[in-house]
């Protein structure tokens, strides 16, 4: 499954319904939380498979602050990230 996240606050939750073999997408202000500088950062420690849309990170200008465990991503592939997951629940 692939967890669409929009804002900080929703990563908590999202922790406790992740399963293993779930990714997670950042997008919106849920990018603040790529950085290892921030509170909710805390939040992605337990999840291996994350990647943020940098057509979020641009526009706050947030994109050199992104963790390296974390991967950058475009609208293409977010795309194809949501072809290739069997399902995607936003948050």
């Amino acid at each position: 499954m692939l967890h669409i996240v929009k804002s900080q606050q929703q990563l908590q939750l999202v922790s406790r319904y992740f399963q293993p073999h779930d990714s997670l997408l950042l997008v919106e202000n849920a990018v603040y939380a790529a950085s290892e500088n921030t509170p909710h950062f805390a939040d992605l420690e337990n999840i291996s498979d994350i990647f943020v849309l940098e057509e979020d990170l641009n526009a706050r200008g947030w994109r050199e602050k992104v963790a390296k465990n974390i991967k950058i991503i475009d609208r293409f592939e977010f795309v194809e990230l949501t072809v290739n997951q069997t399902k995607s629940i936003s948050w």
